[in-house]
């Protein structure tokens, strides 16, 4: 019985790191919205449409990254800090939060 090789072929996760960009991009365009106008509820009900949306976009990414780790071990380094970029977007996401509660109660 004869062992063959397969070799990975390139894993490109650019798609992930446009994404996580794309959010955050669009997620500080609404934050900048929702603290400039005075009539913000349109800007809230927007950008929770938004939100949902993206985070159900990031979770399958999230999938996809986590599927590619444990197929590619090779790549792992390079899938882990594509995992890290697209998580990043949390903490920006939950300071904007904190940011945009404690705007609402001035």
């Amino acid at each position: 019985m004869k062992t063959v090789l397969i070799q990975e072929e390139p894993f490109d996760g650019s798609a992930s790191t446009e994404l996580a960009l794309g959010c955050f991009t669009i997620g500080t365009l609404f934050f900048i919205l929702f603290l400039t106008l005075t009539d913000n509820s349109f800007i809230l009900i927007i950008g929770f449409v938004f939100i949902v949306l993206a985070a159900l976009l990031n979770i399958i990414m999230l999938a996809n990254l986590l599927h590619h780790f444990y197929i590619l071990p090779k790549q792992r380094k390079y899938i882990v800090l594509r995992i890290s970029i697209l998580l990043s977007n949390i903490p920006v996401a939950f300071l904007y939060y904190i940011i945009a509660d404690s705007f609402k109660l001035l």
